[in-house]
């Protein structure tokens, strides 16, 4: 205490009583205040704020007595490193002025050795090892403006410190508007989501092969009463310096459900949404069950919620991540890597996680999709991931040839402002009305006199001439005959758009007329092979074959019982991207089953009653269905029995 009034006299000053704090014998904010009105308008100051760097965590573990000595050695240390006058303006929070003749090296010199000296204070080195300072300065100021002015510079300045890591000085430049934004920011953020500002935004996610909604992205904006819609960018990265980050990251989650909540009985109820999680909810214990815990509350499944993580979080507590990672699965929840692309960790988390989806970053699309090279990448790591039974959705399609490029590249699921930018929930509900209203799981051509499938929404053509409708399977009814010819020529073309997804189920009755060896009666080419459905194969069996034209030996073959002349017969086939499992059946029964066949991608053709490598069938086919999923056993054995029991049925079944 006498250091510092003799310090005060050499500097001409009388700071009553009143005016200290009682605490560290510094002035205090009323003697701050008085000391500043009291120099005249014309002079210049220099001023620097210092905050004591989580100072409430030595309160909290060794109590407020250990606290309040530390302040008190802090402000012994103030005392004796500046040259000016120095004030406690209340709990951690220093305030020091300087006469304007100083130059900004000195005061940062003073400012390092603040920094320094707080490591070697003498004082607990355990308490030590928790705090050091934020220091905000702000040069050169009139006292003509008031106090308050001077000071939410420098304040603003030190919070930029503790965003840059703490430990630091920022000294304040008045072109520099940031700082000042950034402070308001904070201190309307608590009010703003109490206030419920921050509303969720929804960008769709669409399958552009079929324009069908797939999903969607809950993304937040920051409704300010003021300045309106604030974008992500202007507070995102804020938030996730603060930790702020982590309230609004389960606000937007919580109001996701309860979104999702309000779509029951709507066609796109069930579609999943995601939603972004910050690093920071690492170090909360229980963080998957949290998440939870909110989606049982709303009563969503846990298996339409995807949790998105960056792949730049990645980089630092890996292993943790992993743990985190499985945890959420476990829960049932989806879990994708976002921006994947950006960095440079990508292949290792390929390695190391298993998610469900790999977002790539519009970055990374942009800059690689402009050269022969970078196609080449974008395309083999959109087959790793597929290979690997990952999803794929590629970010930031803004064009119709990125688009084509990326479907080519095996990857129809997309999200950009080519479909649709982030929308209000009232525009994306008419969106998701519009891109769900012709959704099917399952095309059905009964070929009962037409090509039209049985919704109506699509219609095949006839390729060459000779086919005409006879009696088909059911009393009535039609089925169409194929006369045959060379190559792919008498054939039905069926709209690509009818088998949507990689994993799918062919049914269909087949009477054939005449065998020729490996003629098919169904064949979809893909942008990497091929699959077919061949009555008659090697040694008379019927077959069901997937070709993967990327390997040398690449033929998978189901074989089965031969498909008898003048005999009609069921035949289904089914394909599993995920397992990579081909199964045949006839008459609803397994006739044959081939594993670890790879997944051809991107339905460029789909050929009825032929192929282009041999002769067109010739034979009989009605109700075909293309499935957009792999069905299981029982349902192809219900299904051929809900054809054989119909009163109208009207054929003799072979022996399959």
């Amino acid at each position: 205490m006498n250091n510092i009034k003799e310090r005060e006299k050499r500097l001409g000053l009388n700071v009553s009583p009143i005016d200290r704090d009682y605490l560290t014998g510094l002035a205090s904010r009323r003697g701050l205040y008085d000391y500043y009105y009291s120099l005249g308008k014309d002079n210049i100051v220099h001023a620097m704020f210092l905050d004591v760097d989580n100072f409430k965590r030595v309160n909290d573990v060794y109590g407020h007595s250990m606290g309040d000595k530390l302040l008190i050695g802090i402000s012994q240390m103030i005392e004796t490193y500046t040259n000016g006058f120095a004030s406690r303006i209340g709990g951690d929070e220093y305030v020091v002025l300087f006469d304007g003749s100083a130059t900004e090296k000195e005061i940062t010199d003073i400012a390092d050795k603040l920094l320094l000296n707080l490591e070697h204070m003498d004082y607990r080195k355990d308490v030590l090892s928790l705090i050091s300072l934020s220091i905000g300065i702000v040069m050169d100021q009139s006292v003509s403006q008031s106090l308050d002015e001077v000071l939410a510079k420098c304040d603003a300045a030190m919070y930029q410190a503790k965003y840059d890591g703490k430990n630091r000085y920022t000294v304040y430049k008045a072109y520099d508007k940031t700082i000042e934004i950034n402070r308001n920011i904070e201190l309307e953020m608590e009010d703003a989501l109490a206030n419920g500002e921050f509303v969720v935004y929804l960008q769709p996610k669409v399958n552009m092969i079929t324009s069908e909604l797939y999903g969607a992205e809950g993304l937040s904006r920051w409704v300010h009463p003021v300045d309106g819609v604030r974008p992500p960018a202007s507070y995102i990265p804020l938030f996730e310096k603060n930790g702020f980050i982590s309230k609004l990251d389960m606000y937007i989650f919580e109001e996701v459900c309860r979104i999702k909540s309000s779509w029951v009985g709507q066609r796109f109820e069930h579609i999943p949404v995601s939603v972004n999680m910050s690093r920071l909810h690492l170090y909360h214990k229980n963080f998957p069950e949290t998440l939870a815990s909110l989606a049982h509350k709303y009563h969503i499944p846990t298996r339409e919620l995807e949790i998105e993580i960056t792949e730049s979080i990645f980089i630092k507590d890996h292993e943790e991540l992993i743990k985190t990672v499985d945890r959420l699965r476990r829960l049932g929840f989806l879990v994708s890597i976002d921006d994947f692309g950006s960095g440079f960790s990508a292949l290792n988390l390929l390695k190391d996680l298993e998610v469900d989806t790999i977002k790539l970053d519009r970055n990374f699309l942009h800059v690689s999709s402009n050269t022969l090279r970078g196609k080449k990448v974008i395309r083999n790591v959109i087959s790793l991931c597929r290979d690997l039974k990952m999803d794929v959705v590629t970010e930031g399609i803004e064009t119709k040839e990125q688009a084509d490029f990326i479907i080519s590249c095996g990857c129809p699921i997309v999200q950009g402002f080519l479909y649709a930018k982030p929308l209000q929930l009232e525009e994306f509900l008419a969106f998701a009305d519009e891109y769900t209203s012709h959704i099917r799981s399952n095309y059905t051509f009964r070929l009962n006199g037409n090509l039209r499938s049985e919704d109506g929404t699509m219609e095949g053509y006839i390729h060459g001439e000779g086919l005409e409708y006879q009696d088909g399977i059911f009393k009535g009814a039609k089925s169409l005959h194929f006369p045959g010819g060379p190559l792919e020529t008498n054939t039905v073309r069926i709209p690509t758009t009818a088998m949507a997804n990689d994993s799918y189920t062919i049914s269909m009755w087949v009477k054939p007329d005449n065998i020729h060896a490996w003629s098919a009666t169904f064949y979809a080419k893909f942008e990497t092979g091929f699959c077919a459905i061949i009555p008659y194969a090697w040694d008379s069996v019927s077959d069901f074959r997937v070709r993967d034209s990327k390997e040398v030996n690449g033929w998978y073959d189901v074989s089965g019982a031969p498909l008898l002349p003048g005999k009609w017969v069921h035949y289904a086939a089914t394909y599993n991207a995920k397992t990579e499992t081909a199964v045949a059946f006839i008459n609803g029964e397994v006739v044959g089953i081939v594993q670890n066949v790879p997944t051809n991608r991107y339905v460029k053709s789909i050929i009825l009653g032929g192929d282009v490598f041999q002769q067109s069938f010739t034979g009989n086919i009605c109700e075909l269905v293309i499935y957009n999923e792999t069905k299981d056993f029982d349902f192809i054995k219900d299904l051929h029995q809900s054809y054989i029991q119909r009163d109208d049925f009207n054929v003799l079944l072979t022996d399959g």
